[in-house]
């Protein structure tokens, strides 16, 4: 039975295909840092205007508040499909680093499908699921959160081999369950060793997040990967 990839073999891994493609990597992962800046600063703004109209007593603070949750609501579904869009694509480069592909048109790519709907689904579906968990404790709603985060990558590669349709949107959720077994501590620890990183890209307000961000969303594509080819290479 083949071992898996170690943090630092991830890592270097990722450093390797990012040596002379940054420019390329950033473009792939800067609307979605750009629109995730966006959004913050639009929720900030919102909440602004809604404590002034608490102050000074306008009536219309509920109708506020409302149309903030509504649009803030509906950004935070187009970011999904924006950044979906972008690591399904940085998970076909970590496959074919050779691959040749269009950054910026790559963030579009679920606009263009005619299953968006389904990754939205999905979405609502895992926070359903998740905050039930929340609601008995919170160390299990995280492990089931670990449990559940491969499930986006599952549901393209079913696609891409046109099997999408031979399963329910919770089979995805399943499948990321089954892949995360005995995995889900290699995945929280992974995740620590970035949190350095997160501090420094927050010191330099925000700016060490271009990248900060494809490092580390590649990174993770790189996990799911070793992830499929033990099973596979295990299984075979």
């Amino acid at each position: 039975m083949q071992g898996y990839k170690s943090r630092l073999e991830l890592k270097t891994e990722v450093k390797s295909l990012l040596r002379g493609n940054w420019g390329k990597a950033i473009q792939l992962y800067l609307i979605p840092v750009i629109v995730m800046i966006i959004n913050i600063n639009v929720n900030r703004s919102n909440s602004t205007d809604a404590m002034k109209d608490a102050v000074y007593g306008n009536g219309n603070i509920f109708s506020n508040l409302l149309s903030s949750g509504l649009i803030s609501y509906i950004v935070s579904l187009i970011i999904l499909l924006v950044t979906l869009s972008a690591s399904f694509r940085g998970l076909d480069w970590i496959e074919d680093p050779k691959l040749d592909f269009e950054p910026f048109k790559s963030n579009f790519t679920y606009f263009r499908s005619p299953d968006w709907w389904k990754l939205i689904l999905i979405y609502i579906i895992m926070g359903i699921f998740s905050f039930l968990w929340m609601l008995l404790l919170v160390v299990p709603g995280i492990i089931k959160l670990m449990a559940y985060s491969q499930t986006y990558f599952v549901y393209k590669d079913l696609n891409d081999r046109g099997e999408a349709d031979n399963y329910s949107l919770t089979d995805y959720i399943t499948r990321s369950r089954e892949l995360m077994v005995g995995n889900k501590g290699r995945y929280f620890v992974l995740q620590l060793s970035f949190i350095g990183w997160w501090i420094l890209g927050s010191i330099t307000l925000g700016i060490g997040f271009i990248w900060i961000y494809p490092y580390y969303k590649l990174t993770m594509a790189n996990f799911y990967q070793d992830l499929v080819d033990k099973k596979e290479a295990n299984n075979a």
